[in-house]
């Protein structure tokens, strides 16, 4: 079992996770669409909304085989599988259903063959998503302190993560972040609330400055 990248329709995510989860059993395959609360101003009053992290993407968890990427390749609005091979597995297949002709493995089987094909999400990447994910999928806000250019974060899910913020905007109440995934470095924006050490304690601040 690994996890796995499909890439599917922009703005589809949600429609392949529920129709994936009609047809599989979730322990054979689980998939989740990882999201994040923003806050977006609106009429000059901020809102919190709910946005996809990464658009196009469904992650799945699951014992990929030819024949389950084949599978998955029907799917409507679904387009292909991340993988690391320079080679397309439609052109080895012909676009056909048939496996190509290759020589036995030592034990009687050519799954050795498909490694190539089907690139597994590294662990430490994904455990960097699940861990900021709630249990419905989302990241929430994280409460920082931005004190001469030192950035703190006190609660949410980018505790313990201020080495990977390269930018805190005050003004739209996000932080930038940096991770690697999907074989590369990706920057992403979550909401966040500025918090003040004042006299009577820490309290949310509002500020039209940004900097960190």
């Amino acid at each position: 079992m690994g996890w796995y990248v499909l890439f599917v329709e922009t703005g589809s995510e949600e429609i392949v996770r529920k129709y994936l989860e009609s047809q599989f059993c979730q322990k054979d395959l689980y998939s989740f669409v990882p999201k994040r609360l923003v806050p977006e101003k609106r009429n000059g009053e901020f809102y919190s909304v709910v946005k996809t992290l990464f658009p196009g993407y469904l992650l799945i968890y699951t014992k990929m085989t030819p024949s389950l990427y084949y599978e998955l390749k029907k799917i409507p609005r679904s387009y292909r599988m991340l993988r690391n091979s320079s080679f397309e597995l439609d052109k080895i297949y012909g676009r056909s259903q048939r496996k190509p002709n290759f020589p036995l493995g030592e034990e009687g089987n050519t799954d050795a063959y498909y490694d190539n094909f089907f690139s597994e999400i590294d662990e430490v990447e994904i455990r960097q998503i699940l861990n900021l994910i709630n249990d419905e999928c989302i990241i929430e806000y994280s409460n920082v302190i931005v004190e001469n250019s030192i950035i703190r974060v006190k609660s949410g899910p980018l505790y313990g993560m201020e080495s990977n913020i390269c930018k805190i905007d005050k003004r739209k109440r996000r932080a930038k972040i940096a991770l690697d995934f999907f074989g590369g470095e990706r920057q992403l924006e979550l909401g966040i609330e500025v918090l003040s050490l004042g006299n009577q304690g820490m309290m949310v601040v509002h500020e039209n400055s940004s900097g960190c």
